[in-house]
């Protein structure tokens, strides 16, 4: 792994500190299956901590480092760990003194600039590692952001992980001599067992940004050479807008893998040509899939408006939500998925269980089209369809239409409660013009031939930046929330407990 400005840290380091990692979690009577939390911030040595978890036998549980103290208390409570393993910065948020699960011997404080040096771990012969099936022995619990509700701990095997892996790799076409620089959290999906997992599993090397900013982005891939890279549309926009990030030398990037949100082509565009990289690559995949289940060949011409492919260890279906039947090619449904990177089941959530699976097929509540080179699209999530007035509306579809409006820098659309229509489509927008208001949108709405009258923003309210999830995806509960608030204070009414 690299550490710029330091020694990098080789195959060798890696795995002698996850054996020392490994020797005292069997010192503290860690047995196989016990759940290791990891509660660091992004950095190499993160690596070292999982690979130490699954040499041991155990099963690492990330926690999100966004998420405040309740959440935290939570994802720890929900899975009961045997051991942790924290960053001596977030040690006050974790309350171990209400975790019956949890001693002083089993918690391991690692300190930001020196880490395991000063942790005490025995520099003894490494633990062996214990043997694991991959069929249905869990790697990891792994929980969601928890945007609609309490967060869930998904379930990945280790079968689910290897597999995630080897069909994103051959996908991609990683070799030894790639370079993968992480940019999204480690506790998630993206960053772990994409960028991290496929590029060290394949021989290359792996840097890891602490932060996200546009120039320390661009630096790393200057300084490293790195090959891939994963981004969120913000990113995009954040490294465009930086005059210093422009003008690094980037052009060794062979693809970057993007997603998290849709993506306006003329910003894929834009991107692609400004930084020089060889390939954008859309990325779709779920905690509940371990990570990228559909997405493009890297050798092969990006498709505008399409996603990709199933990848090879993943069966993809779409299918009518009403019936659960298939779809014609063209028709929008709801995307399912099985194959041997699907989840077996959120951790103790049988009820949720329920509605996960029908047949085999995971619900990814996604819904999407099949067009007719085969490609799959993305529509919207099935609970962001807007009801407005007895038609159904969905929200991609009216942010394609704003996103090409020339003062609007970003734009997402949702419904929110309406007396008459059940749900108003509301928009959310970032704008590039303080000046820009309501009705300069509606008026824009109005002129456009794409929008049905019934798909058009009754409501608009203005951001300054998107509230992101854990997993930098747009929060669009909170922005329902300001929206409404919003609304009901120039209506002059009352917030429902206000009265």
């Amino acid at each position: 792994m690299i550490r710029p400005g330091e020694s990098d840290v080789s195959f060798g380091s890696l795995d002698e500190t996850a054996g020392r990692i490994a020797a005292w979690l069997n010192e503290c009577g860690v047995g196989t299956d016990d759940r290791v939390a990891v509660y660091l911030p992004d950095c190499p040595e993160y690596v070292s901590v999982l690979l130490g978890v699954w040499r041991a036998g155990c099963v690492a549980t990330p926690v999100n480092t966004r998420l405040g103290p309740g959440e935290v208390h939570y994802v720890l409570a929900d899975v009961r760990p045997a051991a942790l393993v924290v960053a001596a910065e977030f040690e006050d948020t974790v309350g171990v003194d209400d975790l019956e699960s949890l001693s002083p011997e089993t918690v391991l404080t690692v300190h930001p600039g020196a880490w395991f040096e000063r942790a005490p771990l025995s520099p003894a012969a490494a633990a062996p590692p214990v043997e694991r099936r991959f069929d249905d022995e869990p790697a990891v619990v792994m929980h969601t952001s928890g945007s609609t509700g309490r967060p869930k701990g998904v379930v990945q095997t280790h079968r689910n992980v290897a597999a995630q892996i080897a069909g994103g790799s051959a996908k991609f076409g990683l070799t030894s001599a790639d370079v993968g620089l992480a940019t999204v959290p480690l506790f998630h999906v993206g960053g772990m067992h994409e960028i991290v997992l496929m590029t060290l599993f394949a021989g290359g090397s792996v840097a890891v940004q602490s932060d996200w900013d546009p120039v320390e982005w661009a630096r790393l891939v200057e300084e490293t050479g790195a090959t891939w890279s994963g981004l969120i549309p913000t990113m995009m926009v954040d490294v465009l807008d930086s005059g210093v990030a422009r003008e690094l030398d980037t052009s060794s990037l062979r693809f970057c893998i993007y997603g998290g949100s849709p993506t306006p082509e003329p910003l894929l565009v834009e991107f692609e040509s400004t930084v020089g990289v060889g390939r954008l690559v859309d990325n779709y995949g779920q905690t509940e899939t371990a990570g990228v289940s559909i997405t493009d060949d890297v050798s092969s011409d990006r498709r505008p408006g399409a996603m990709g492919t199933p990848i090879s260890t993943v069966e993809a279906r779409v299918v009518d939500l009403q019936t659960g039947e298939d779809v014609p090619r063209g028709a929008e449904g709801e995307l399912r998925l099985r194959g041997d990177s699907v989840t077996p089941g959120y951790w103790e959530r049988d009820d949720a269980n329920e509605a996960l699976f029908t047949d085999g097929w995971l619900h990814t509540e996604d819904l999407v089209l099949e067009r007719e080179d085969g490609y799959l699209a993305y529509v919207g999530r099935v609970d962001d369809v807007i009801l407005s007035g007895g038609e159904k509306v969905a929200p991609s579809s009216v942010e394609r239409v704003l996103q090409d409006h020339s003062d609007v820098t970003a734009v997402s659309v949702f419904g929110t409660p309406h007396d008459r229509l059940g749900e108003a489509v509301t928009a959310a927008v970032v704008s590039s013009d303080p000046t820009l208001d309501g009705g300069d949108i509606e008026a824009f709405c109005d002129d456009s031939d794409e929008l049905a009258g019934y798909e058009k923003p009754r409501r608009v309210v203005f951001v300054d930046e998107f509230p992101r999830t854990g997993s930098h995806k747009v929060d669009k509960v909170s922005l329902a929330e300001r929206a409404l608030d919003e609304f009901r204070e120039e209506q002059g009414l009352e917030r429902p407990d206000d009265g």
